[in-house]
């Protein structure tokens, strides 16, 4: 995430929610379908609708970037 927060500096805001936080949001996990894997991660457009969510750790710098330049386009 280190990497893309320089590349992406200006325009979008990165929040990291640690895993003990997020595993007591319940109702978090189920809306943005991660109940399984309790944990993921979600591009939010700047209105605040979740555009892209990726559940557990399978993804990566690719699906990531191609979520911030949704937001970005919006």
């Amino acid at each position: 995430m280190g990497e893309l927060q320089n590349e992406y500096t200006d325009r979008v805001r990165f929040t990291i929610i640690p895993a003990e936080e997020t595993a007591r949001s319940s109702e978090a996990l189920e809306e943005y379908g991660f109940t399984d894997l309790k944990h993921g991660l979600v591009v939010f457009a700047a209105n605040g609708e979740a555009l892209v969510k990726l559940p557990g750790h399978q993804f990566g710098r690719e699906q990531i970037a191609a979520g911030i330049e949704l937001a970005l386009a919006q």
